[in-house]
């Protein structure tokens, strides 16, 4: 599904996006195409892209292709998401819980359909 939502291939692409998204969350995927865990993330966020329109813009970004923000926000995990809002980096608290479940798909959509009550 990774062919339905924008995607940034440049770390000028990526500041971009930072600047221009105005009064919108930025949401920031950074993983791979081809990784089955992205897939499965990305198919979540191309079913909701079009319901968040007005809050949020949701982009891709290869994590190989911009080393320097992978490098930035010490992302380790694949995939990773990073939220901004008027070019302001948001830092996001999952809580204990949620480091513990932190790759498991199965949770990730079940907590979005619990909590946003978004039938997937």
């Amino acid at each position: 599904m990774s062919f339905l939502l924008p995607k940034l291939t440049s770390k000028k692409e990526v500041d971009q996006a930072i600047k221009s998204t105005a009064e919108k969350v930025l949401v920031l995927r950074f993983g791979r195409d081809e990784d089955p865990v992205c897939l499965q993330l990305d198919d979540i966020l191309s079913k909701t892209s079009s319901d968040l329109s007005k809050m949020a813009a949701i982009y891709l970004v290869d994590v190989d292709q911009t080393a320097v923000y992978t490098q930035y926000f010490d992302i380790s995990y694949i995939p990773s998401t990073v939220f901004f809002f008027n070019g302001q980096h948001m830092k996001v608290d999952y809580g204990q819980y949620w480091s513990v479940v932190r790759g498991h798909m199965g949770f990730k959509k079940s907590f979005l359909k619990e909590t946003f009550d978004y039938k997937l």
